[in-house]
């Protein structure tokens, strides 16, 4: 089986497709998004339909990216009438999404995975990070659960995390400080080699670290859209270059 891990492809639904064709998946392969398939491209909603169909033909799974986590929440404050989701920042493209999406997609964004642990490569999908100190055992696989509990919090830090202050703890995005590092660069392979997602870096193949890659490169600002292959414990890559800017970096 070939495993092709996909990076953050934030609706940019022709790269996508360029990249597919590429890449040419054969049935017994298995797609995987390392998340953050919606939000700030050209059109989520197509994204996450073709997406779909491709799991009808082929086995497809999601990493939960953070920009999925927060349109589910949203979804979910809609559902139960609370009225949460007025209160919710840069969810200006939620309702049309929302509106855009049927059944069969909305459960697929549901049934992503916090984590996926791929044995035979000794490797860990995530879309984010990991923090020094983690109170939930890894390498695993765990699916992504629509509820509050102690775990899921902590679980929903691996699509967040970027940077850790001195004593390994996750620091919000923004509020960095010179004496904080990023993750990767401090990751000592404990868990086995993990690809991830989330923070662009704007360069037309994969940032490696020593026991990480980084897979993000930053297609939706003008960048590439990038792909792993792990097949007989050989890697490679393949990449496409984005036909615009979409959105500006921060």
């Amino acid at each position: 089986m070939r495993h092709v891990i996909i990076g953050d492809v934030h609706g940019c639904i022709d790269e996508l497709n360029e990249l597919i064709e590429l890449l040419a998946p054969a049935s017994a392969d298995q797609l995987i998004f390392i998340g953050d398939l919606i939000d700030r491209g050209p059109d989520s909603a197509a994204v996450v339909r073709q997406v779909v169909q491709w799991s009808k033909y082929i086995e497809v799974k999601l990493i939960l990216g953070n920009h999925e986590e927060k349109f589910l929440r949203y979804v979910h404050h809609i559902k139960d009438g609370s009225g949460i989701e007025k209160q919710m920042k840069r969810i200006d493209e939620f309702p049309q999404l929302l509106d855009a999406l049927g059944d069969d997609e909305l459960s697929f964004l549901q049934k992503a995975y916090h984590s996926i642990h791929l044995p035979e490569n000794n490797s860990l999908l995530i879309h984010g990070g990991v923090c020094r100190d983690i109170h939930f055992s890894l390498p695993a696989t765990y699916l992504y659960q629509e509820d509050n509990s102690d775990i899921n919090k902590q679980l929903s830090l691996l699509n967040k995390t970027r940077y850790l202050n001195p004593e390994g703890k996750f620091v919000s995005y923004g509020d960095e400080k010179p004496e904080d590092i990023f993750w990767a660069e401090e990751y000592k392979g404990q868990f086995g080699h993990i690809y991830f997602g989330h923070h662009p870096f704007m360069q037309p193949d994969p940032c490696q670290f020593t026991h990480a890659t980084a897979i993000d490169t930053g297609c939706v600002y003008g960048g590439w859209l990038t792909a792993i292959e792990l097949s007989d414990n050989q890697v490679q890559y393949k990449t496409v270059a984005a036909r615009k800017v979409y959105s500006a970096k921060k």
